[in-house]
């Protein structure tokens, strides 16, 4: 397996090597393939999570089983429908968005962000739970409210996407709301990665402030951080945007310690976009996870997952 933590210490990109689409959205009543989201099962056998979208532009979750192997991931089947919006005013009724799957005292959880649409194009998300039935592909809600949530930490939204787990300590990275700004062209909104902990995965103590400050003026949003744990050091991967000169996403990088106190390198994530093809505008919505001693990740390319998701694979190194 690479270490992580010496090319980290020798400030050297990640190697990932792009393999290439894995799922490209068919010509049916949805569309996009968004947020992709893996959890190993046995063997070499996983279930993906990954979000599509009606005609109403509703997000919702579907479920397949994959297998990952030398450097490869194959998905089968046909990919079925887990998750749809919840009901009228709950926090969920505009859509479901697959984030992160957690294993837990026999249980697989599957941390998902519930969508509410506001007037002139405003909204707000927050984070639900449902449990995986890997038999059968289905998931069941939990609760009908959001377990990390709008509250005094979190006034605008708390959209939970990485977690990790050592014993009782659950710790999840979330973008929580800062502000909405007018402008000539309608509503921005700037949201940044925070932390928070829980002994339970549902009741959490938020930490004031952001874990990764903005890099200029001209950032103003981060999405879908993921982390993984190796050598006693926090990886995360991370989209982020923009710049002077583009406000599309990027995939950026930090480690920490701790996991409360980032180095930010983007230079090193090693992964960018395409000069052509489905990832050639943006990249986005990462989901690293290691199998096998290879280092995989999940990722989305041009709008937001509409061309799909696709596949890199860390290359081995000295």
């Amino acid at each position: 397996m690479t270490s992580l933590k010496s090319l980290v210490a020798r400030q050297q990109p990640f190697p990932w090597r792009k393999k290439g689409l894995l799922f490209a959205p068919p010509a049916d009543d949805f569309s996009h393939g968004s947020h992709p989201c893996a959890i190993h099962i046995e063997g070499d056998r996983y279930v993906i999570a990954f979000t599509r979208r009606d005609a109403h532009q509703r997000s919702h979750i579907f479920l397949c089983n994959a297998i990952v192997s030398e450097g490869q991931v194959a998905l089968q089947g046909t990919p079925k429908l887990a998750l749809s919006p919840g009901e009228p005013c709950y926090f969920d009724c505009d859509g479901v968005i697959s984030v992160c799957f957690v294993k837990h005292g026999g249980a697989i959880y599957l941390y998902y962000v519930g969508w509410q649409n506001l007037p002139e194009d405003l909204w707000i998300c927050d984070t639900g739970r449902v449990v995986l039935d890997e038999a059968t592909l289905t998931l069941t809600r939990e609760f009908p409210g959001p377990v990390l949530g709008r509250d005094k930490s979190n006034p605008l939204f708390a959209a939970a996407t990485a977690f990790h787990v050592s014993g009782d300590l659950w710790q999840t990275w979330y973008n929580s709301g800062i502000s909405w700004v007018k402008t000539a062209e309608g509503w921005k909104h700037h949201y940044g990665i925070h932390y928070a902990h829980s002994n339970n995965g549902v009741d959490w103590i938020c930490r004031p402030g952001m874990c990764l400050p903005f890099a200029d003026a001209y950032e103003y949003a981060f999405g879908r951080p993921s982390v993984i744990h190796q050598e006693d050091t926090y990886f995360m991967w991370y989209a982020h945007r923009a710049t002077r000169t583009t406000d599309t996403y990027r995939i950026g990088f930090a480690s920490s310690l701790d996991g409360l106190d980032w180095t930010r390198a983007d230079a090193m994530s090693g992964i960018d976009v395409s000069t052509s093809g489905w990832d050639s505008e943006m990249i986005c919505y990462p989901c690293v996870f290691e199998h096998q001693g290879r280092t995989y990740m999940l990722y989305n390319g041009n709008g937001y997952g509409k061309t799909g998701f696709g596949l890199a694979v860390m290359e081995d190194t000295p």
